[in-house]
């Protein structure tokens, strides 16, 4: 009796989709890790600053005036707060996450420069002029932003030089400008930044 030999067994083919779905996300975490971050809102940016506008307005009421920094403050949260619900809001109509590389990229390369900026403060109210604090808010944002634009759209870094170039004139303005130059700085700047966003690269 002869014996029969073994024939390999007969699969089916191989699904087309077969590790589709999992090449597809690494593509896309790839892409995003080296995607410049178009999440920057324009109206996130002009709603900072309209903020820092209304800060510079109530420093105007005199009861408020000795109180500049806690104006300041709060200010700056507020603003954090909205340009952080319009980032969102972007990146929900993009379809992307704010969790993605290139955000965490942008985030951290500009927490470093506010809480310089926190330090510095800390350590200077009180015993240098108003100017310098304020022309070092403007350095050190302007710094943030100039390290965010290498990655961000180009206003984000054109934004950072202008706000470099208005906090070094800061330091070396007389007393009593501060009010003037943080109206020109977080609320022309950033209006012109959100302006300019909002007309190249939607709200």
């Amino acid at each position: 009796m002869s014996a029969t030999p073994n024939r390999p067994r007969e699969t089916g083919p191989t699904p087309i989709d077969s590790g589709a779905v999992e090449n597809l996300q690494y593509i896309r975490r790839t892409i995003e890790a080296a995607h410049t971050f178009t999440t920057v809102p324009g109206k996130g940016c002009i709603a900072m600053g309209i903020t820092a506008l209304a800060a510079v307005s109530a420093e105007t009421y005199p009861p408020l005036a000795p109180h500049w920094l806690a104006v300041w403050v709060g200010a700056a949260v507020v603003a954090c707060a909205l340009a952080l619900y319009f980032m969102e809001q972007k990146a929900h109509a993009q379809g992307l996450s704010l969790r993605r590389a290139v955000a965490r990229r942008f985030f951290m390369t500009l927490a470093p420069a506010f809480l310089s900026g926190a330090i510095l403060t800390a350590a200077l109210v009180g015993r240098v002029d108003r100017e310098l604090i304020t022309g070092a808010w403007l350095l050190l944002y302007g710094t943030g932003l100039t390290a965010c634009g290498l990655f961000a759209v180009p206003a984000v870094f054109t934004a950072g030089v202008a706000f470099m170039a208005l906090g070094t004139a800061t330091l070396w303005l007389p007393p009593g400008s501060a009010n003037v130059v943080l109206a020109l700085g977080f609320g022309g700047i950033h209006l012109a930044l959100g302006a300019a966003i909002v007309r190249r690269h939607g709200g």
